[in-house]
């Protein structure tokens, strides 16, 4: 179960890493398009549409392995602890992490956010997935094992 739990978190930060270039790469080529200057990376990029839609893949994904290695998490939990929840720093901080990617994934799904507002958002929820890899069980008290 905790190998489970550990290769599903790792594998989502990675999702959510990937959600996160691809959002630079969206902003970096946009910008280029409106200023029309065709510089290095705009014949290096993908299309603004192929990285919309490769940033909602990546959110999807990380979504939904974030959510089962949240699940082994408190399975395993249960079975160590006897216990559901600790309430833990970085199951708090993870706890957030996925209630914002899904209001996330559900916004650009139903497509009421698209292009720049969602490659926006990918970067700055990237920070929270960040700190809540690093931050929170060096900086807040965390009764994690690992890192």
């Amino acid at each position: 179960m905790l190998i489970a739990h550990m290769i599903c978190s790792l594998l989502s930060y990675v999702a959510f890493l990937v959600a996160f270039v691809t959002g630079i790469g969206f902003l970096i080529q946009e910008r280029q398009l409106k200023r029309k200057t065709m510089g290095w990376w705009f014949h290096r990029l993908p299309s603004l549409g192929a990285l919309d839609r490769l940033n909602f893949t990546a959110i999807g994904v990380g979504f939904w392995l974030l959510s089962a290695g949240m699940a082994c998490g408190v399975a395993g939990m249960r079975v160590w602890l006897g216990r559901w929840w600790m309430g833990d720093s970085k199951a708090c901080f993870t706890a957030l992490l996925w209630a914002l990617y899904l209001l996330l994934w559900l916004v650009r799904l139903r497509a009421t956010l698209r292009g720049r507002r969602v490659a926006l958002l990918s970067i700055l929820t990237f920070s929270l997935v960040l700190f809540t890899f690093l931050g929170a069980s060096w900086l807040l008290p965390s009764k994690h094992p690992y890192l």
